[in-house]
């Protein structure tokens, strides 16, 4: 794959049972940290676009909560990570 192709690594989509399909291309994924900082920015991205469309009073606001909410999902979450990965 060329290093400046632009194609998606993450995909995400919203079940009808409200559950969530998550595709990610692995190997476009260096290790733990690259992932850790790809988080960072979608979080960055996210608490941006809800300030943006008045769900948030602004994105400092937004990042928060969304990182409340992140922290609190790891340590007791919710849903369990069922799948593999597919080829």
């Amino acid at each position: 794959m060329a290093e400046h192709e632009d194609v998606p690594f993450f995909v995400a989509f919203r079940t009808a049972e409200a559950g969530m399909t998550v595709h990610i291309d692995v190997d476009q994924v260096e290790n733990g940290a690259s992932a850790g900082i790809m988080l960072a920015d979608f979080a960055r991205h996210f608490a941006s676009a809800l300030a943006q469309t008045g769900k948030a009073a602004g994105p400092d606001a937004a990042l928060e909560e969304i990182l409340e909410l992140f922290g609190a999902e790891i340590d007791n979450p919710t849903d369990t990570v069922e799948g593999s990965i597919r080829n």
